[in-house]
């Protein structure tokens, strides 16, 4: 079966022409047809400037001494936007291939190839604007979580802030150590997007999340058939952070064998993925979490000492709510317009009855139990400003309870009288009640005291500590 160039070029989806010695169209297929849309008999024969275009290129080229490739002469390309016969602009490129006479080496013909690049270009603006949404994402991001934008402004809370600060421009190990509910992450954050690694990701990864037998796989990964069920490789959180932060919330929790691994990213700057040999570049920043008493868990040997002074580079205590009552006010004005605004209420604020128990309660749950209380607020408050009817039972409680136990002589406190028992003791009670009173489940006893599930549970587990120690 013989074919016709034309005929093969006709069937081409892409345009195709060729471009004489004498500059004069000798070719224009089909496809050149529909995408010029114009006829191959009103082009053909005709005049075209491409070829001497080329032979500039090759003359000057020449002149320099340099020997021209035929792909140095075959990479020339332009773009523009052509009407199409159905009324819309599309846009094409066009690739530039010189033919050389075998006899001379000069350019016999050029011949040019069309390809329709309008689904490209849209792509190509495609990416400009999430390219644009993602560098604007990352700036409001970077306000968010501003050092300005942590609420409070008493000493402690000003010195974790100076803390911060000073060591997020550097590429050093940090520390945090602070209660549960304190905001170490808020903290984290603050560093990562005040650093130089602002652009890249956040990582989060919560230790105490993931049994010992998972938490290798999230850190570091694992590559196709690394274990029964690996039926394609999965990026670790090292991976996913890469040239940015990655945040390792209640590093404790780690078994010895992952501390271990752990010691040798900080250390060697590399990892391997499980089911691999081959080593990866960890370029992270490590900010590590903790909410125990670390240099206690080394003496008990149930942490690695040459991890724990790789962690403890530079360590920031975050102070717990009760240690700073003068920032309860600012964080409770802040939470009313933040969840006035998530909630399109008009809650305009507190009495001062109510804000007087708010700030006598000791907040063992910190910020965060802050939080969730407000939120509650918001939402079984009914008239514009909150009042003492609307706080949890177990707030009211603990204000009467304070009030109970003050020494009524002016003698001042008795010998032995300890704050923390009494009001241990008092919670105990009241979750006791609770519990009795919805049959032991947790949710509805949680519900009941106007708690979130893991409030309750973080008071369910001090309260068993408290009974372990009495």
């Amino acid at each position: 079966m013989r074919f016709d160039l034309h005929q093969v070029l006709d069937s081409a989806r892409d345009g195709v022409f060729i471009v004489g010695r004498d500059h004069r169209l000798v070719l224009f297929n089909h496809a050149c047809e529909e995408l010029y849309n114009v006829s191959r008999q009103d082009v053909v024969n005709k005049a075209c400037w491409k070829l001497s275009d080329f032979e500039k290129s090759w003359k000057e080229a020449a002149r320099a001494g340099g020997r021209i490739s035929y792909g140095e002469l075959g990479a020339k390309k332009e773009r523009m936007v052509l009407p199409h016969k159905s009324g819309k602009q599309v846009w094409v490129e066009t690739i530039y291939t010189p033919i050389l006479d075998e006899e001379n080496n000069e350019i016999a013909y050029v011949m040019g190839v069309i390809k329709d690049i309008t689904e490209l270009k849209d792509m190509e603006r495609e990416k400009e604007r999430l390219q644009q949404e993602i560098g604007k994402i990352r700036g409001e991001l970077g306000s968010k979580y501003d050092f300005s934008s942590i609420v409070g402004r008493s000493a402690p809370i000003m010195q974790v802030m100076k803390l911060a600060a000073e060591v997020a421009q550097e590429n050093t190990t940090v520390m945090l150590v602070g209660e549960s509910g304190t905001g170490k992450e808020l903290v984290a954050k603050a560093i990562h997007y005040n650093s130089r690694r602002a652009d890249k990701p956040f990582v989060a990864l919560n230790c105490s999340a993931f049994p010992e037998t998972l938490i290798e796989s999230e850190l570091f990964g694992y590559e196709k058939g690394a274990f029964t069920g690996a039926e394609k490789t999965k990026p670790g959180k090292i991976q996913l952070a890469y040239g940015g932060t990655l945040f390792l919330d209640e590093v404790t929790e780690m078994s010895p064998a992952t501390q271990a691994k752990i010691l040798r990213v900080i250390q060697e700057r590399e990892f391997e993925p499980l089911g691999s040999v081959k080593p990866q570049r960890a370029d992270i920043r490590i900010i590590a979490a903790t909410n125990k008493d670390l240099e206690a868990l080394v003496k008990k040997g149930q942490f690695r000492d040459d991890l724990f002074y790789r962690l403890f580079v530079y360590p920031i205590v975050i102070p717990p709510l009760r240690e700073r009552p003068e920032d309860l006010g600012p964080l409770i004005d802040h939470l009313l317009e933040k969840f006035n605004h998530d909630m399109a209420k008009r809650i305009q604020g507190i009495s001062p009855e109510a804000l007087g128990m708010l700030k006598s309660y000791h907040w063992p749950g910190n910020v965060r139990e802050l939080q969730n209380v407000m939120e509650r607020l918001m939402i079984l408050s009914k008239g514009e400003v909150i009042q003492v009817e609307d706080l949890p039972r177990y707030v009211v409680e603990s204000m009467k309870l304070n009030h109970s136990r003050e020494p009524e002589t002016n003698d001042g406190i008795p010998p032995g009288f300890s704050l923390e028992d009494t009001v241990n003791q008092f919670e105990g009670r009241i979750i006791q009640k609770a519990l009795k009173q919805c049959g032991h489940n947790k949710s509805r006893a949680a519900n009941l005291l106007g708690l979130s599930r893991s409030t309750f549970r973080y008071k369910l587990s001090r309260l068993k500590g408290f009974e372990n120690r009495n």
